[in-house]
């Protein structure tokens, strides 16, 4: 049986977005203060209410959406957002569950370009050119990735303007053993990630 844990539409994940551009990224990768008070002031810059610490910090936005601020340290490495989220028990048959999945991603894909343009790169986890990292990071080194479909599709944006996040859109989907799912993530990396997609970060 598969439950669905996240479903926001393509409408919700504009205005999101929309929000998330408006962001002045360079104060969130300087870091989140640790002054519980200061915390609370800091995110109310953004429009944001903090939720609660767990790997950096999570918020509840402007638009009413969860966003993970991944901080191992003091910069913010990368902001998260999930779109769709579907998990399946290990006893599921063949629910469909990619062909819904792709079905979502299209949809989320085809309303980001409309705000962002067409991405500077899209494709599936065998596409020549994936533009994974040099070094293995969150989705493993490139024989990793490609032994578990992961990511399954994804598409980047990236700019001229070096402390511009790379934002990227990915569907990772597990089927057949065990517990399966799928999730599709919108995420803003910033310059100190050391594992974006497509390179080391740039203040490292």
């Amino acid at each position: 049986m598969a439950s669905v844990i996240s479903d926001h539409s393509p409408r919700e994940l504009a205005a999101e977005l929309g929000a998330l551009l408006r962001v002045d990224w360079r104060t969130v990768w300087d870091g989140i203060p640790a002054d519980e008070a200061e915390r609370r002031e800091w995110c109310a810059e953004f429009g944001w209410q903090p939720l609660w610490l767990e790997a950096g910090l999570w918020v509840r936005t402007r638009r009413g959406g969860r966003l993970h601020l991944a901080a191992p340290g003091r910069p913010v490495t990368y902001a998260s957002y999930t779109v769709w989220k579907v998990r399946e028990d290990a006893t599921s048959e063949d629910t469909g569950l990619v062909a819904v999945a792709l079905d979502r991603y299209a949809a989320h894909l085809a309303q980001m370009a409309t705000l962002l343009g067409p991405p500077g790169w899209e494709g599936a986890w065998d596409s020549p050119g994936f533009p994974v990292p040099p070094a293995p990071g969150r989705w493993g080194d490139a024989e990793e990735r490609l032994a578990h479909r992961a990511p399954y599709r994804l598409a980047q944006w990236r700019y001229a303007n070096p402390l511009a996040p790379v934002i990227v859109l990915d569907l990772h989907c597990r089927t057949g053993l065990g517990r399966g799912g799928g999730t599709i993530n919108l995420t803003f990396h910033g310059p100190a990630d050391p594992h974006p997609i497509g390179g080391p970060g740039w203040r490292l």
